[in-house]
């Protein structure tokens, strides 16, 4: 996969991944990686170099309780719900306990980056602030409503599509057709959108900031780490995030970082070890969980396929980025 860039390999990973686990045909493994390679030739040379066998189910030394509502626990913000959700939405915009808006925050370009922003209604003076990234799907109904659960624990909370100059997800409905133009991003135009949002949140907030990133989302959260974070940034909390190339710049760290693994996300998970070697060297506070018994994606209440959803990790792993923010951020 030497003709692509890292984002577009990971993305192929994850669509290899999800066809050994039997959640696509291979038609539409094919269909998604010619979108994503350029063309159907070079997909072809991609999939015969790897591993298209199924995968065995995962078995899990830890178990964990199956998701219910008896097993969550109440809290004072909002949480991943007790079950799978159809639309995405557990927190919705009319919530007397937030204020949602769409700011126009503009890249350097000039460009609208569609962002979607939600924040506190009690909150007397300004608050601390969190960038919230979204996974390879961009701004969906999911992405918002964490929007809005960042804000009913008392952040402003805002996001970008990192594909809004092609649309964003509202006109690229097609999973793989967002893959393919977020793909051909290079990692310092990325940044330069991150860096941009932060600079938005500056005059929003108290001067402080957060990120948090899910997936693809995860990734740019140890990009933004590793390509020199801006001043203002804190703590940041990747979940489940694929390891850049330049990994090592993580020595050079200045925030406060909770990273976030499956235990049976395996291919993402392996990489950790070699992540926690540079937050030593970066000297900064950091945690490193692995959630057992849970698989990649475990935290999105839409993702019902192959039950990767799990409410209860979810909600352990949400309570604890809200308490991360809480303890660096103020």
């Amino acid at each position: 996969m030497g003709e692509l860039n890292e984002t577009q390999r990971y993305f192929i990973e994850e669509h290899v991944e999800d066809f050994r686990d039997g959640l696509i045909p291979r038609r539409e493994l094919v269909r998604r990686v010619s979108l994503i390679a350029g063309s159907a030739a070079l997909a072809a040379s991609i999939l015969a170099a790897c591993d298209l066998s199924a995968r065995p189910a995962a078995s899990s030394a830890s178990p964990t309780p199956s998701p219910s509502a008896a097993a969550l626990v109440a809290q004072p913000f909002a949480t991943p719900p007790a079950a799978p959700t159809a639309d995405g939405i557990t927190v919705k915009e009319t919530d007397p306990r937030i204020a949602v808006s769409k700011p126009d925050v503009r890249g350097a370009d000039g460009a609208s980056l569609m962002a979607y922003q939600a924040r506190p209604a009690a909150a007397s003076g300004k608050v601390p602030g969190v960038v919230v990234i979204h996974e390879n799907r961009g701004q969906t109904e999911h992405i918002k409503d964490v929007v809005r659960r960042v804000a009913t624990a008392g952040f402003v909370a805002v996001n970008i599509d990192l594909a809004a100059r092609d649309g964003g997800a509202e006109k690229l409905i097609d999973p793989a057709a967002y893959n393919a133009a977020l793909g051909k991003r290079s990692v310092p135009d990325k940044l330069a959108d991150h860096n941009a949002t932060f600079a938005y949140l500056r005059g929003q907030t108290s001067g402080t900031a957060g990120a948090v990133g899910f997936c693809f989302g995860g990734g740019e959260v140890w990009n933004i780490l590793c390509g020199g974070a801006p001043a203002e940034l804190k703590a940041a909390v990747p979940f489940y995030g694929p390891q850049p190339a330049n990994f090592a710049e993580l020595a050079k760290a200045k925030a406060a970082v909770f990273a976030v693994y499956a235990e049976q996300d395996t291919r993402i998970t392996g990489t950790a070890p070699q992540m926690e070697e540079q937050l030593k060297k970066a000297g900064v506070p950091y945690q490193i969980t692995v959630y057992p018994g849970v698989n990649h994606a475990f935290h999105n209440d839409t993702n019902a396929a192959g039950d990767r959803y799990n409410a209860v990790q979810a909600q352990m792993a949400w309570v604890a980025t809200i308490e991360w923010f809480r303890r660096y951020l103020a």
